[in-house]
């Protein structure tokens, strides 16, 4: 337990510094859509997920790199600092996909959709993870930490294939309405 809550607490600064862009891309697109500058929500969409992707990247690789150390603030216990690193390894190695996701709902938030990513969110992110835990996690040789903790990337990727699609569509029906 005490590896896990330190592991987390550490994620969090890789997910502040994602988040950060997250809201920046909420603000740029809804100000490109508002001035009707269709081609710009593109652009902000594309460099914004580049920027997730690195600063992602490259705090999650720094984050598992140097773990052990981060860990031993918060204990000198090697079972614990074990405990955090395996959650670690699995989490802020595939976190750029959380934010990938965050990013995608912030473009449909700036476009003037609220609701609909936080449905697909809490299907997508929630819903997949309590699936997971009632299946697959039941059989016996899923019955691991692990297994629960891998549930976060599946569900961070599906979630995020699923906010492109609604992109993909909103972008279509906007155009055409716009052609109108």
């Amino acid at each position: 337990m005490a590896g896990n809550s330190a592991a987390a607490n550490i994620e969090l600064f890789v997910y502040f510094a994602m988040n950060a862009f997250y809201q920046a891309i909420i603000s740029f697109t809804s100000q490109n859509y508002g001035a009707g500058r269709i081609k710009r929500i593109y652009k902000v969409l594309l460099r914004g997920q580049a920027c997730i992707v690195v600063i992602g990247g490259l705090l999650g690789v720094l984050v598992v790199i140097f773990g052990r150390t981060l860990l031993g603030v918060y204990s000198s216990s090697g079972a614990v600092i074990d405990a955090g690193m395996q959650r670690l390894w699995i989490l802020c190695s595939t976190y750029v996909l959380c934010g990938m996701m965050d990013g995608m709902v912030g473009t449909l938030r700036g476009l003037g959709y609220s609701v609909l990513p936080t449905v697909v969110t809490l299907l997508g992110a929630c819903g997949l993870r309590l699936v997971w835990i009632a299946t697959l996690f039941q059989a016996e040789a899923f019955h691991t930490v692990t297994t629960v903790y891998l549930s976060y990337p599946v569900s961070w990727a599906v979630t995020f294939g699923v906010h492109v699609l609604c992109f993909r569509w909103i972008m279509t029906k906007r155009l055409l309405v716009r052609k109108l």
